[in-house]
C-alpha cells in the first residue's frame, strides 16, 4: 500500500497521467479512499491526496513507483 501524499505531483491527475506501469512495470490493482475500496482502477480514475495505491510489481519497480508519486 502506497500513500499519496498532497505534495504529490500527481494529486488531482489520473491515473492514467502517471502511466505508472510503463513506467516501473508495477500494476495498480486497488486504490483506497477513505472507507471505499476501487478494485481494478481504470487509467481515468484521479488521484486524490490521502489515497493508498495498492501496489504489485517487484521490489525495485515499487520503489520506483514511491519516487514517481513522491517527485513526478
Amino acid at each position: 500500500w502506497l500513500p499519496v501524499r498532497e505534495d504529490s505531483p500527481y494529486v488531482g491527475r489520473t491515473i492514467g497521467d502517471a502511466r505508472v506501469r510503463t513506467r516501473t512495470g508495477v500494476s495498480i490493482v486497488a486504490l483506497l479512499r477513505e472507507d471505499q475500496a476501487i478494485p481494478a482502477p481504470g487509467p481515468d480514475i484521479e488521484i486524490v491526496s490521502g489515497d493508498y495505491l495498492v501496489v504489485v510489481g517487484t521490489p525495485r519497480g515499487i520503489e520506483e513507483v514511491v519516487r514517481l508519486l513522491h517527485r513526478g
